[in-house]
């Protein structure tokens, strides 16, 4: 048999990071719902992902960075990002979390690159951002989804909070240069160094009365999901196919999320906010830098 070509292994490397991301975004809102804690979930993906790293922690660690440069990284997609996140699917549903989270993040990265490294954003990437914030704040205006609680803005101030953190993160990776397998390196075993004790010293806990299903469907998902499985295709799909094909898929995350929180959680998204959700999935793709004419596979140049 023959073997796939690059292109087609780019694209299915493409639509796993975007089943990968949207399933994080059901699986956390599932997860809160139950026995474990926020804690116990953040303490389980960094303990888990450190474990699935640790063969090649020695080989790709930064040595080059300093340790604040270290800290913040870390922090990016670490403890305080997924802490946020957790603390915000308490409040809100998937499909809000979905939006407000992917949706803020290419504005907020935009924002603190050209504030950090002076780019500046075109005027299409300028549109796509204020129509991210139109769509915005019809999800804030939303009341009526499933799941919608009457705290459900503390829900949203978390997951804008958390992508502004990711955003930070992008950033502050551009601009020391840090690798993606330097990442897969740095971030679970820095976060599990400093957490670990935190956790098991001072923080509230549920383990031990979870059922082990519980635990190995949060363990495993979040441990070896985003954090292994999504860095790993999303940096194949870069490389084959392109940053701004793989970003064009990379759109379609929370309208994923949205459809799958309906039969694995029953969170249906009233029609504000499926408004929301169309109008932050064009404004994603147009400050991604896409154009039908631009879906066109690129080389690793792009």
């Amino acid at each position: 048999m023959s073997r796939p070509s690059t292109t087609v292994v780019g694209w299915l490397a493409a639509f796993t990071v975007l089943f990968v991301w949207s399933g994080w975004v059901v699986v956390s809102r599932l997860g809160v719902a139950q026995t474990l804690t926020i804690y116990d979930m953040a303490a389980l993906r960094f303990a888990v992902a450190s474990v699935a790293v640790a063969p090649v922690v020695w080989r790709f660690w930064p040595r080059g960075l300093g340790a604040w440069k270290i800290a913040v990284l870390s922090c990016g997609p670490g403890v305080p990002y997924v802490l946020l996140a957790f603390f915000g699917m308490e409040f809100a549903p998937a499909s809000h979390a979905g939006i407000l989270m992917n949706g803020t993040l290419p504005v907020l990265a935009a924002l603190i690159g050209w504030w950090w490294l002076k780019e500046a954003p075109t005027r299409w990437k300028v549109a796509g951002m204020a129509i991210i914030l139109c769509g915005s704040v019809l999800i804030a205006w939303d009341r009526s989804s499933g799941g919608v609680g009457p705290d459900v803005w503390i829900g949203h101030l978390s997951f804008v909070a958390s992508a502004a953190l990711l955003a930070a993160y992008m950033v502050a990776a551009k601009a020391w240069h840090l690798t993606p397998m330097q990442a897969l390196a740095l971030i679970p075993v820095a976060n599990l160094l400093w957490y670990g004790p935190i956790y098991l010293l001072f923080l509230p806990k549920a383990i031990d009365r979870a059922a082990w299903s519980e635990i190995l469907l949060q363990g495993l998902y979040q441990g070896l999901g985003p954090a292994i499985v999504g860095v790993l295709c999303f940096t194949i799909a870069i490389r084959a196919i392109g940053a701004t094909a793989t970003a064009a898929v990379m759109a379609g995350v929370p309208g994923a999320a949205a459809i799958l929180a309906i039969p694995i959680i029953g969170e249906w998204p009233s029609p504000l906010a499926w408004a929301g959700l169309g109008l932050a999935t064009a404004g994603i793709l147009l400050t991604a830098g896409w154009t039908p004419r631009r879906l066109v596979p690129q080389r690793a140049a792009s």
